[in-house]
């Protein structure tokens, strides 16, 4: 099971998703960036497969504790459970995406903070597409079979090219796996008994 989310930063959220993960046996959990967690948050999560992006909004707290438990995804592809997971981030998008790009093979899931142009990138109230051209050029080029995009305006799932981005900001995007037909989303201010 695979939870995604981005925007994460009161202490409550992150009783929330341990409580949500918990429920629905979550073992991977995918931080698109903008978020506020703690050390402790980091090794109760040390049991799953936790990987995170930089976000424009993150404390270099939060980045220096990504990178002590060696969850931090930009600029790199891991395989978690025979699905290779690759990231960029904000803190140097284009070191991240040279890095993918010149990555040798197929990346299954992208995990990214900023959108692709033309794909979850229209802001109000001009709705302007405002996303970066070479996130754009890099999912076209490495074909991933899904992406998730942490800043995004809505919850949604677009096409780029065929190939789903899913936008978590604010949300928990659960999936049993990596098709988006399947992928419920939940509000992470949304409060409901969970067994």
């Amino acid at each position: 099971m695979i939870l995604a989310t981005s925007r994460i930063t009161h202490p409550y959220h992150l009783d929330y998703i341990a409580k949500v993960a918990k429920y629905a046996e979550v073992d991977t959990l995918l931080l698109c960036g903008d978020v506020s967690v703690s050390e402790s948050f980091m090794k109760e999560f040390s049991h799953t497969n936790l990987l995170m992006v930089s976000g424009d909004e993150d404390d270099i707290h939060v980045i220096k504790l990504a990178k002590k438990y060696n969850v931090l995804l930009d600029g790199k592809v891991v395989e978690v459970a025979g699905v290779k997971v690759g990231g960029v981030g904000t803190i140097n998008t284009f070191l991240d995406y040279t890095a993918l790009m010149s990555n040798v093979g197929r990346i299954d899931v992208l995990l990214t903070h900023f959108p692709p142009y033309g794909c979850l990138d229209r802001v109000p109230p001009l709705y302007i597409p405002s996303g970066l051209k070479s996130l754009r050029i890099l999912i076209e080029t490495i074909k991933p079979s899904i992406v998730f995009v942490g800043h995004s305006p809505k919850p949604t799932v677009e096409y780029c090219r065929g190939i789903p981005v899913i936008g978590v900001a604010g949300y928990l995007a659960l999936a049993d796996s990596i098709k988006p037909h399947n992928i419920r989303f939940i509000p992470v201010s949304q409060s409901f008994s969970l067994g």
